[in-house]
């Protein structure tokens, strides 16, 4: 039997575009995790400084569509730009996010779908008046103490 170097043996030949394969996968996983934690966060972040609008008698929708562009930055490398929309009921204040994960590697094989994937996260805040419920239930120990 005859060595040849530089020439990979059959066993070979299937192992490393295997173990490729395997390694854009955690990469493709590792963005789409990254994109779908900093929607998350975007979301709640645009939910909470919109909720503070509601006692100065602004829209919290109307923030969020002037301010998604500043929150969202460029932070969203490997997919697309987010879509936020925002609604209100009563003292809360819902902020729906929707990216797209693209990637043109491995489109048409088996690993990845062609479509790839999408990520949607709601993010809610309730406005309360925690000044005045610290304040209710100082005023309430006063009282309680005094008698």
């Amino acid at each position: 039997m005859r060595n040849v170097k530089g020439y990979m043996t059959i066993e070979a030949s299937f192992i490393i575009p295997m173990v490729i394969c395997i390694f854009m996968l955690i990469i493709y996983f590792s963005n789409y995790l990254y994109t779908s934690c900093i929607l998350c966060q975007d979301s709640y972040i645009l939910a909470f400084r919109a909720a503070g609008k509601i006692t100065e008698g602004q829209s919290p929708e109307n923030y969020v569509d002037e301010n998604k562009d500043i929150v969202s930055g460029k932070k969203y490398f490997g997919s697309t730009e987010p879509e936020f929309k925002a609604s209100v009921s009563g003292k809360k204040v819902i902020v729906s996010g929707k990216s797209d994960v693209f990637h043109g590697a491995m489109g048409g094989f088996f690993l990845k779908p062609k479509s790839g994937w999408a990520i949607k996260t709601s993010e809610y805040v309730i406005k309360k008046d925690y000044s005045g419920h610290v304040r209710t239930i100082k005023r309430l120990k006063d009282i309680i103490s005094k008698e």
